[in-house]
């Protein structure tokens, strides 16, 4: 969760936005109160006066003030941060269900059948599978430009391949290895841990496939799963560290 400083701020620039008039020291104690703040009007005086050096709010003359351009990015800012957090402690207990040994079987396994799978897509993909792979990347690339988690994305992008291979049994024998719902959101978050990029990988995968080049697609998809290992045995490393 953001620290208290933050949760006032966020809350003052919410109000801000959302107000229908421009609002001054008064009032914006008023709704502050209301989400919990217990704040005198002086100190909420004091907190416009920083926000107008900081310039996220404009004066309207006697009226009061108004959240500015500046402000709205500052809001911006601040929102994602919370989020960010809040997926944090949430994939953190989803993690606490599945251990290192577990996650690193489950991704050998999907190195053995997803490589051979990318490598049949290069040669069956059509014209529409390749369309929609790149929307998927888009929509993925967005997502995590915008500070976000592209999980759902992940399993798009890995099960539209599987079916473009236009194998069944290798498709079924992924799903089975894929079943795990928390799998593609745990990885995520180990991801960002430790300040991985997938983005680059799934690019690479794409590139081999829409160049139809078979062997160049099994081994992107072989070095993706590789580092997908290496990623769980960084982030394991890493929480020794910070637990001792």
């Amino acid at each position: 969760m953001l620290n208290e400083k933050d949760r006032l701020e966020t809350d003052a620039l919410e109000i801000l936005r959302d107000a229908v008039q421009p609002l001054g020291s008064g009032a914006l104690s008023a709704a502050l109160r209301e989400r919990g703040h217990k704040l005198s009007e002086a100190t909420v005086g004091r907190l416009l006066r920083e926000f107008d050096m900081a310039n996220y709010t404009q004066k309207a003359g006697f009226q009061g003030r108004i959240l500015s351009a500046a402000g709205a990015k500052r809001l911006a800012v601040l929102t994602a941060r919370k989020k960010s957090m809040e997926w944090g402690e949430e994939f953190a207990q989803i993690l606490r269900g599945h251990d290192k040994e577990q996650l690193l079987e489950v991704l050998v396994a999907r190195r053995a059948i997803e490589s051979e799978l990318a490598a049949l897509a290069a040669q069956h993909a059509t014209a529409e599978d390749l369309a929609k792979l790149e929307n998927i990347l888009a929509d993925q690339r967005r997502t995590l430009d915008a500070g976000g988690l592209a999980a759902q994305q992940d399993v798009d992008f890995h099960n539209l391949i599987a079916r473009m291979a236009k194998n069944r049994v290798l498709e079924a024998a992924v799903a089975l290895i894929r079943q795990d719902t928390h799998l593609s959101p745990v990885l995520e978050y180990i991801r960002k841990h430790v300040h991985s990029l997938v983005y680059i990988d799934h690019e690479k995968i794409k590139n081999a496939i829409k160049s139809r080049q078979a062997d160049q697609a099994r081994q992107a998809m072989i070095e993706h799963i590789n580092n997908l290992i290496t990623d769980v045995e960084r982030y394991w490393e890493i929480t020794v560290v910070e637990k001792n």
